[in-house]
């Protein structure tokens, strides 16, 4: 597996840049951490290589292959976006998955058991057939973060996963996210240091500023 971004620009409303040339590469089990102040676009990258915002110019390729010469809608199951807070759903976790299960692109696909993946982080499958609303945000976090990995998605794009764990539970997680490949938006210097094996630290637009830098 590779994936690459080579140069992706976003503008604001006002036409100034958001960020502007940002390129990286990652391999099978890579995890890139993407840190940076608040505001300066770290969603808005995850969710612009997800092809869910529209970006001015760069490429993105999995495979040498576009999201364009993918699919759309299969780049989404292969190239996954989990935003940090699950949106307010109805029905129950279970419902949603088996849901989902019936998509035209999920259909091609071998999904792992999500209930065997969320009890490695203490969620007990009763909480499955829970309504979303009763769910904490620590649950709930778990059960979106297990459903993404039941699809086995090329590459996870993770904002924030762990922000509604404790530390015990975040360390769990972030074990079981060590067998993935990841860009993982993060505030925290340490997970970056447990996780990251590339790290991309994005600035206020200045083309000096946004480095990738490799980890020992």
């Amino acid at each position: 597996m590779n994936f690459r971004l080579e140069n992706l620009c976003k503008l604001k409303s006002d036409g100034t840049f958001l960020f502007r040339d940002v390129s990286f590469s990652l391999k099978e089990r890579d995890i890139l951490t993407i840190s940076g102040p608040s505001g300066v676009g770290k969603t808005t990258l995850l969710k612009c290589i997800a092809q869910l915002t529209i970006y001015e110019e760069g490429d993105v390729y999995l495979n040498e292959r576009t999201p364009e010469e993918h699919g759309i809608t299969v780049w989404r199951t292969r190239v996954m976006y989990v935003p940090q807070r699950t949106p307010i759903m109805p029905g129950t976790p279970m419902e949603f998955y088996n849901k989902m299960l019936n998509f035209g692109a999920q259909r091609t696909i071998y999904h792992v058991d999500p209930i065997e993946i969320s009890q490695k982080w203490d969620i007990k499958e009763e909480l499955w057939n829970k309504e979303w609303t009763q769910l904490s945000g620590g649950e709930s976090q778990r059960i979106s973060l297990a459903i993404a990995l039941s699809c086995k998605p090329n590459v996870l794009l993770l904002d924030e996963p762990t922000s509604a764990l404790d530390p015990t539970t975040c360390l769990l997680v972030e074990k079981t996210l060590k067998e993935y490949t990841c860009i993982l938006v993060t505030h925290s210097p340490e997970q970056e240091s447990r996780l990251a094996t590339n790290t991309y630290k994005l600035n206020p637009y200045n083309p000096n500023q946004d480095v990738l830098l490799s980890l020992d």
